[in-house]
C-alpha cells in the first residue's frame, strides 16, 4: 500500500503503522470481488425483472446499451461513502485494542489525538485503495461479462 502518513512523536510507531496498513489491505482486498459479485447480482436482477426494468435498466439492453450504467450502479454500491465508512469502522474496531495499548501511558487528550490520527490514516488508506481499484476497473469489467 505504501508509506503511511507521519504523525510526529506519537505512539503511532512503525509496528502499529504496519498493522494498520495490513488491516486496510486485508479489508480492501475484497473490493474487486465485491464489485464483480455486485455486477452479477444486478444483471441477474435485470434478467428476473425482464421484460420490465430493474433500477431503470432493461436486460434486453444489456450489454449493448446499458453496460456502463450497470458498471456505474455496481461501483456505486461497492464504494459508496457508506461502504467506505463501514470498512473503516471494522478496521478501527480491529485495531482499537492495539492503539489503546500503545497509548495507555498518555494523557486523555493525547490518546484522543492519536485515535483521531489513526482514524484519518485509515480513511486515507481506504480512499487510496478505492482510487487504485477505480483506476484499474476495466480489468474487472472484463471478468463480469455474462
Amino acid at each position: 500500500m505504501g508509506a503511511a502518513p507521519c504523525f510526529g512523536e506519537t505512539p503511532l510507531d512503525s509496528e502499529l503503522t504496519s498493522e494498520i496498513i495490513e488491516a486496510v489491505d486485508q479489508a480492501t482486498s475484497s473490493i474487486p470481488e465485491s464489485y464483480i459479485n455486485e455486477r452479477h447480482h444486478i444483471i441477474e436482477k435485470m434478467r428476473h425483472a425482464a421484460p420490465g426494468p430493474y433500477e431503470d435498466l432493461h436486460y434486453a439492453d444489456y450489454p449493448d446499451k446499458n453496460e456502463s450504467s450497470v458498471n456505474a450502479l455496481a461501483l456505486e454500491k461497492v464504494i459508496s461513502k457508506e461502504a467506505k465508512k463501514e470498512i473503516a469502522k471494522k478496521i478501527n474496531e480491529q485495531i482499537e485494542p492495539k492503539v489503546d495499548a500503545k497509548t495507555a501511558d498518555l494523557n486523555p487528550a493525547a490518546r484522543a489525538a492519536v485515535r483521531k490520527a489513526v482514524e484519518k490514516m485509515v480513511e486515507q488508506l481506504i480512499d487510496k485503495a478505492v482510487d487504485e481499484f477505480v483506476k484499474n476497473i476495466d480489468k474487472y469489467d472484463k471478468q463480469t461479462k455474462p
